[in-house]
């Protein structure tokens, strides 16, 4: 038993001897870079030359404006984002919407 403890004993006066692992301070600081969180783009709707006719369009805050083909006239009109598809409405929402410009 004696063996035993000697050798225990050894063994722990080594590793304080060595000191505790610690962290490199550098390591430590340096955090992972924290990604700037994107919000979903605005969904927006215009309304277009027929009646009961919308556009939906993603907002672009910085847009000079987006061309797009009318499918109901020969005319192309210009949104500020690009266009994600066409939507049927009722007469009193399609009312309150803009127009897009031509």
């Amino acid at each position: 038993m004696s063996a035993t403890r000697n050798k225990t004993r050894r063994a722990v006066a080594r590793r304080l001897a060595r000191g505790a692992k610690r962290a490199r301070p550098a390591a430590a600081a340096k955090l992972p870079a924290k990604r700037a969180v994107n919000a979903p783009p605005q969904i927006v709707l215009y309304r277009l030359c027929k009646p009961g006719w919308a556009v939906t369009v993603e907002r672009a805050p910085n847009a000079q404006g987006t061309r797009f083909v009318c499918p109901f006239c020969p005319l192309s009109h210009r949104v500020p984002g690009p266009v994600r598809g066409f939507r049927k409405m009722r007469r009193a929402q399609w009312v309150k919407l803009r127009h897009v410009e031509g």
